[in-house]
């Protein structure tokens, strides 16, 4: 889950032109990275293409912070892994 933490929060400060450290597991994407409905689209589409997966638009509706990300990628990742 580390693993995917750091490269989501890579993904994020590329988006968003951003320095990595300012964006922690409870930060929200919309309000404290000022992320609009595009962007968080554009993330989206990144982390379908690092992780390869697919991410249906009802679960974008729930990513709010880094943590719900990391949550819904390591269901969807980590049991690839295994």
């Amino acid at each position: 889950m580390e693993k995917i933490e750091k490269e989501l929060i890579q993904i994020i400060a590329k988006e968003l032109d951003l320095q990595p450290q300012s964006i922690k597991m409870d930060t929200l994407i919309m309000d404290d990275l000022g992320a609009d409905s595009l962007d968080v689209i554009n993330i989206a589409m990144a982390i379908e293409s690092r992780f390869n997966v697919e991410i249906d638009d009802n679960i974008l509706s729930e990513f709010n912070t880094i943590a719900s990300i990391v949550e819904v990628l390591t269901m969807t990742v980590e049991p690839e892994n295994k």
